[in-house]
């Protein structure tokens, strides 16, 4: 009785030698896939971080103050503008549901 059960299980199992080749390729496929797209992130991280370390942001906030002032008109069409674009991106939709 035992070997029939063993003659089963190496019957259902026959495949399981190729399933476990394709596993392991799929395996390391998705493993590679993974180190290239998390060292892609990794060099944008670091090239965003070295670009936003090289901005003054105080020269920049004095830029706009100073633009502001010499144009009110201007810049509070265009913080309307800018509030209403904001907006229509962040409603939400009630007919939708």
């Amino acid at each position: 009785m035992e070997d029939t059960n063993r003659t089963a299980a190496a019957g259902e199992g026959g495949a399981a030698p190729e399933d476990a080749g394709r596993f392991g390729r799929a395996k390391e496929y998705v493993g590679d896939k993974y180190a290239q797209a998390s060292g892609a992130m990794k060099n944008g991280y670091n090239t965003v971080r070295e670009k936003v370390e090289d901005v003054d942001f105080e020269a920049i906030t004095d830029q706009v103050r100073s633009y502001v002032r010499s144009n009110p008109g201007k810049a509070l069409l265009i913080s309307v503008g800018v509030g209403f674009l904001v907006g229509l991106l962040l409603r939400r939709d009630d007919a939708e549901d």
